[in-house]
């Protein structure tokens, strides 16, 4: 009898001893779950953390996410986007190696990557975006230009949405480089910027061959009614011709045109204070070929085949990739154009 009760008791020890360590073995595991939890969010470049998360969303994509501080305050974003909609941004997507996967038509017709977009779908055009297009395509990240509140809502009702109004960024280096850290593609964005700046380069240097530095350019637009003039910031060719060209404006441009102002009405009779000694001239298809009247006739750039006609459906772009294919196109035209005066 006394053997039997030693044989429970020892048993009785063994399952305590079991249970004991099974206790140790819980509280263990749960210890090192907290630390790997805590340890999932950890700041990277400044204001952006991550939070690792190895699992999937609905849209087949990881979880992960970062915080990106954009003008409007900080915007919890996928770490790896793969379903990207914008509106206006296709150019700065597609030099960091992104395809979007829908985009204003507007700018899908931009003649200077047109080659790149085939399988973009289009989400209407301006003013027009549609929102059930939006939906379908199951975007996990909205870039967009918005200024609207009502349609920025609508947008993040959709998926994360980062506004990026137009001014954000200064020129074309920052407005890459702002593209790379929000894409966390800042190698991509400055490889991109090294091959622009080496055809820049080119092209300013084709330029000053036939350019003296005291010659100026004017950029207008030519209307049933009168003139426009335009800036360094405002499309037309003006991001291309001052800023990577570096040609030199008027006086009377600078102070005008190239701040917060960057368009304004010119009347006929006083475009020759408007006018270069090069004029870059917007027409549409109803003014090609355009002629003028006395007072144009009269001015020094077209007495001297000094102008260079744009059509207006092609230089309106002022993206970064239509800024370099403009720098180059307008650096081929100002040296024909001299090879012909020459002559």
């Amino acid at each position: 009898m006394f053997v039997v009760k030693n044989r429970f008791a020892g048993l009785f020890i063994m399952l305590a001893m079991l249970m004991v360590l099974a206790a140790c073995g819980s509280k263990t595991d749960t210890s090192s779950s907290t630390e790997q939890a805590s340890a999932g969010v950890e700041a990277t470049n400044g204001s952006t953390e991550t939070k690792a998360d190895t699992s999937s969303n609905s849209k087949g994509t990881s979880n992960a996410t970062r915080i990106y501080a954009s003008a409007e305050g900080d915007v919890e974003i996928p770490a790896e986007p793969q379903r990207i909609v914008t509106d206006m941004y296709v150019s700065d997507l597609l030099a960091l190696g992104i395809k979007p996967v829908g985009a204003v038509k507007y700018y899908l017709e931009n003649p200077y990557y047109a080659d790149q977009v085939q399988g973009i779908a289009d989400i209407g055009d301006r003013g027009t975006v549609s929102l059930e297009k939006i939906i379908a395509l199951n975007p996990d990240l909205i870039i967009t230009a918005s200024k609207q509140p009502e349609e920025v809502e609508k947008y993040k009702k959709i998926a994360t949405t980062v506004v990026i109004t137009h001014g954000t960024f200064a020129d074309v280096h920052e407005e890459i480089r702002g593209f790379g850290e929000l894409l966390d593609r800042a190698d991509e964005a400055e490889a991109w910027l090294k091959t622009y700046d080496e055809r820049i380069t080119a092209a300013r240097d084709k330029v000053k061959q036939v350019i003296k530095p005291e010659e100026t350019f004017s950029i207008l637009e030519a209307t049933d009614k009168g003139y426009y003039g335009y800036g360094d910031n405002f499309g037309r060719g003006g991001q291309a011709i001052y800023r990577a060209l570096e040609l030199a404006p008027l006086e009377i441009t600078k102070q005008e045109l190239m701040g917060d102002t960057q368009w304004k009405e010119i009347s006929r009779e006083v475009i020759g204070e408007y006018a270069g000694d090069h004029v870059l001239l917007t027409v549409d298809e109803s003014n090609a070929g355009y002629e003028g009247d006395a007072i144009w006739k009269s001015l020094p750039a077209v007495k001297n085949n000094q102008v260079y006609e744009l059509q207006e459906d092609r230089y309106w772009y002022f993206d970064p990739i239509a800024i370099q294919g403009q720098a180059e196109e307008f650096a081929d035209m100002i040296v024909e154009r001299a090879e012909q005066n020459r002559k």
